[in-house]
Parts: C-alpha cells; structure tokens; sequence
C-alpha cells in the first residue's frame, strides 16, 4: 500500500498545505529577486502622456466648437495651458499610486509564475539568480522585459519622444534605462557559469525565460492599459473645467475670422 493511500485527511490536508506553502515562498523569493523599475517607468510616461493625449485631444475638440482657430488655439496659448492644467489634477496622483510602486508588476509576475512553475522548479531559480551567473542572466530577462516593453509602445506611437508635459517622467525613464544597461559589461560571457548556461538552453530556466518576454510583457500591457484608462477617464470628467478658459480665448478674439 502505497504512503498517500493511509494518510488520514488531516495529514493529507497538512501535506497540501505544506506543500502550497513552500511554493509560495519560492515563488515570492524568484519574483522578488526581480529588478522592475524599467516597467514601472515606462509606465510612468505612458499613462502620463495618455492623460495628456486625452486633454489635449478634448481641447482641440472643445476649441473648434466654441470657433477658436487652430492658430489661435494651441498649446502655447495662455488659456489652453490654463485649461489644460486644471483638466489634469488628479492624474500623478494615480501614477504615484498605481505605477509608482514596483509592487503591481511583482504581483503580475507572482501569478504568472505560480501557473507555470512547480515549487521545485520556482526554487530552483530562485537560488539560480542568487549566484553570480544568475545575476546577470536575471539582469538580461529584465532587460529584454523592458526593451519588447518600451518598442511595443514606440512602435504603436502609444509612446513618444518629446512630448510636453511629460518630460519629467521621460528623463527618469532615459536615466533609469541607463543606469540599467550600465550594469552589463561590454561583453560578457555566459559559458563560464555551468549553472547559466543549464538555465539558458532547458527547464525551467527555458520555460520562464518565454513565460516572461511573452506573458510578463503582456501583463504589463495589461495593467499599464487599466491605469491609463483610469486617468483618461479622470481628465474627461473635469473637461468642464476647461470652460471658462475657453471662453476668456474667445473674448480675447482667437475666434476664426478675427
């Protein structure tokens, strides 16, 4: 008779329990090894420069109905930046809140690992990213995370370069990306760690690596896409405010014609 046919159900409930607890912490000690900054200041911009968007767009919209010429009405004028700003408060409220703190990309990851690793496999390269081999190799997932990240959104113009009003969030991201890729030497050689190289070409090192430049990048995408919507929706709702701006800009004599 086999051990697990004369378990009693409490010892068998604790087994499971025990066994649910020992994933957890391998989970929880893999995806904490985790540098997540490069996702989370893309982020920052992206939702940043959706809010903006979102202003901007309703501005345009709200300028050519109250019959303000487009030369008149612009981003440099007074009014619309009058305008503009009020229809943004609220919004790096919810960057701080929302993007700001690594932990939503951690938790993304958590579940993720959790549905494609077993405990002895989340173990495994948890103490693997502990060596120095596993440290650089760690530092490369994130890495390539990141860059499939940003091109994702440069490519799909959800994310540009020199837009106003999000220079901030643009220079720590340039700044961040830096610091990151100033930690790879110029050249490095992997084959030098066993242990690196076992990682790199089978299980589970293999499985997570796809599990997180496919599924990691897109639960990124995801969440990043739920934050944005939020601030869109935050600017929509205050777009009234931008009312008496407009009109002081049509009282000025910005009206097409004048």
């Amino acid at each position: 008779m086999c051990a697990a046919a004369v378990l009693s159900p409490a010892a068998a409930f604790a087994e499971n329990e025990n066994e649910k607890e020992l994933k957890e912490d391998a989970v929880h000690r893999l995806v904490e090894s985790h540098d997540a900054a490069l996702s989370v200041y893309i982020g920052r911009v992206y939702v940043k420069q959706a809010a903006l968007a979102a202003a901007r767009d309703l501005l345009a919209q709200k300028g050519e109905a109250a019959g303000l010429s487009r030369t008149a009405w612009t981003l440099e004028a007074p009014e619309w930046q009058a305008a503009e700003h009020e229809m943004m408060q609220g919004v790096d409220q919810i960057i701080k809140v929302e993007v700001a703190d690594p932990a939503w990309v951690k938790a993304a990851w958590s579940v993720l690992a959790d549905k494609t690793l077993n405990a002895e496999e989340a173990d495994e390269i948890a103490v693997h990213f502990e060596s120095e081999g596993g440290q650089l190799q760690r530092q490369v997932i994130e890495w390539f995370v990141g860059e499939l990240t940003l091109q994702t959104y440069t490519f799909t113009e959800r994310l540009k370069y020199g837009v106003p009003g999000s220079e901030q969030e643009m220079r720590d991201l340039q700044i961040v990306t830096y610091e990151r890729k100033g930690r790879f030497p110029p050249i490095y050689d992997l084959s030098k760690y066993p242990n690196a190289m076992r990682f790199a070409t089978r299980d589970p090192g293999v499985r997570y690596f796809k599990m997180m430049v496919m599924q990691g990048v897109n639960a990124v995408h995801v969440y990043l896409e739920k934050s944005a919507d939020e601030a869109r929706a935050l600017v929509r709702s205050r777009a009234a405010l931008a009312d008496p701006h407009i009109a002081k800009a049509v009282a000025q004599g910005g009206t097409r014609g004048q």
